[in-house]
């Protein structure tokens, strides 16, 4: 097998690579009956012929919706596989609809030069806020999907959607340019409100509690008053994409000030599950929106993981569990992990400098073990396929595979860098890498 992986500069302390923790004559128990199971992968290089695949693609033929996770935000080996899958889905299943952990109004100017060309992909990349995509894997994706577009019919290209919504400057943006192209009637009195969550966003995390709730009611009372416009709204049909997207625009921003809502009732977590619904719901309305009926969902595996459960904060129910609830069976969810090897985070021991880290061993109990016993990584297994009593036992339990976001605190090994999960319920499927090697930003002056 054959994989591009790079030594990077400004590794933490912490750095491990698989031999730091597995003896030299590795194995385990169980390494070879899952091995009997996993399907090689011959490469990561999203350029290089599908062939291997083949039996991804088979698995994938049925679903509706194909959730790719990641294990990190910022691993080059996951986004170059995840750009490969994408790839097979879109050019040997026909997707044609393509879903970012982004958010939903500034993406569209991605979707702008995807399907017509239009604008800088590099300046659509920065306009997202989410140092996470703005790299060259990220880029390659983009660029690869257009070069797939280049002389389609439109109504046969793909489309590029964020399904996010956590700032206000991108919907009422879009809802500003909206009703002054159309000099409407509309409640102008919440013009001001509608301008300040352009410029300045919600600003109520830290804000006085008087303050974030004056400010949260304004943003309601907008909100109230431009869904009653478009309700009032009439249309001879002409005009009937640009009413639709526009009301998405303002059901965005009503998704985010209510995430903001939650969190300064109920606290972060509130927030958070508000979130991941939020993206479901998003989802959804692409499908319910565009022509095609089948798309590719980039995010987290924390997100695309369709299993709710307890949380040490609460019950948990992430998007994949709200997508598994309304498309069952015809949603796929793909998980990855990896054993060793450097990714990009915003590191907490830096004053959140995003840089090149690094994890240690994993816990003893963590299934990461188990799949750095199988040779010959990368490879991916399908969970339906394992019938074996010893893995299915093995698997009927919660168990640590690697987990990090945006945030890389190494003092925090259990809680923020591993995840819990009873892999089966959890995921449809799972992709496993060896030693991986930081997400390369985009370079800007």
């Amino acid at each position: 097998m054959t994989d591009d992986t790079t030594a990077t500069e400004g590794s933490t302390d912490s750095e491990s690579t698989p031999d730091d923790w597995r003896p030299a004559d590795a194995s385990h128990p169980l390494a070879d009956r899952l091995a009997a199971r996993a399907v090689p992968i011959d490469t990561t290089d999203p350029a290089e012929d599908l062939a291997d695949l083949a039996a991804l693609a088979d698995r994938l033929r049925g679903a509706r919706v194909v959730g790719l996770g990641e294990a990190t935000h910022g691993t080059r080996e996951f986004f170059r596989l995840k750009h490969r899958i994408v790839r097979l889905l879109v050019e040997r299943l026909d997707y044609r609809l393509f879903a970012l952990e982004a958010n939903f109004s500034e993406t569209l100017a991605i979707d702008e030069y995807v399907v017509y060309g239009r604008g800088d992909p590099r300046d659509a990349l920065e306009g997202i806020y989410f140092w996470t995509w703005d790299t060259e894997e990220v880029l390659a994706l983009i660029e690869s999907l257009r070069e797939f577009n280049e002389g389609r019919p439109v109504d046969d290209r793909v489309r590029f959607y964020g399904v996010d919504a956590q700032f206000t400057a991108g919907p009422a943006e879009a809802l500003i340019d909206f009703f002054d192209d159309r000099d409407a009637d509309w409640p102008a009195e919440h013009r001001e409100t509608l301008a300040t969550l352009a410029d300045d966003g919600l600003e109520v995390d830290e804000a006085p509690a008087d303050v974030a709730a004056s400010r949260l009611a304004a943003a309601e009372d907008l909100i109230d008053a431009l869904d009653a416009w478009f309700d009032g709204e009439t249309t001879d049909g002409s005009d009937a994409g640009a009413l639709a997207l526009h009301r998405r625009h303002l059901r965005t921003l009503e998704q985010t000030v209510e995430s903001a809502r939650a969190g300064r009732d109920d606290g972060v977590q509130a927030k958070a599950r508000r979130r991941d619904r939020a993206m479901a719901e998003t989802l959804a309305w692409v499908l319910d929106h565009e022509p095609h009926d089948r798309i590719a969902l980039w995010a987290h595996d924390a997100h695309v993981q369709r299993d709710g459960r307890e949380e040490h904060w609460g019950t948990g129910t992430p998007m994949g569990a709200h997508l598994a609830d309304r498309y069952g069976d015809d949603y796929y969810a793909l998980g990855f992990d990896f054993a060793g090897g450097e990714f990009q985070a915003l590191d907490v021991t830096d004053d959140h400098e995003l840089r090149a880290c690094s994890l240690g061993p994993p816990p003893e109990d963590a299934a990461t073990r188990l799949f750095a016993a199988v040779d010959d990584p990368p490879w991916w297994v399908d969970f339906a396929d394992i019938d074996d009593e010893g893995l299915v036992e093995y698997f009927d339990r919660e168990r640590p595979v690697r987990s990090v976001g945006a945030v890389y605190d190494p003092d925090d090994e259990r809680d923020r860098l591993h995840d819990e999960f009873r892999l089966p319920l959890a995921f449809d499927g799972l992709v496993f890498v060896a030693e991986t090697s930081r997400a390369r930003p985009l370079e800007r002056e």
